[in-house]
């Protein structure tokens, strides 16, 4: 009984290996290495997108912020030649 439960082990071990094998070997043929860097900009590109709307979100609320700020300090007569 011992032996085989050793031997499927082996075997789940062997089989294990032999699949995890192939797909580094994958990765490291020029197709496999163009598919990492092609999935590697796309995410960059995701990166990119969510942190420009997230500044542009940012600035603009800040600008629209620091415009309020100072029209209060300004004169009704001041505000009215900026308007």
């Amino acid at each position: 009984m011992r032996r085989l439960v050793w031997f499927a082990a082996g075997a789940a071990a062997s089989t294990f290996v032999m699949v995890k094998g192939r797909e580094y070997a994958r990765r490291l043929t020029p197709e496999g290495m163009a598919e990492q860097i092609e999935r590697r900009v796309d995410e960059t590109a995701v990166r990119t997108k969510g942190w420009l709307a997230d500044f542009a979100d940012t600035y603009g609320r800040a600008r629209e912020a620091k415009h309020t700020e100072l029209m209060g300090l300004l004169t009704d007569t001041e505000r009215g030649r900026l308007e």
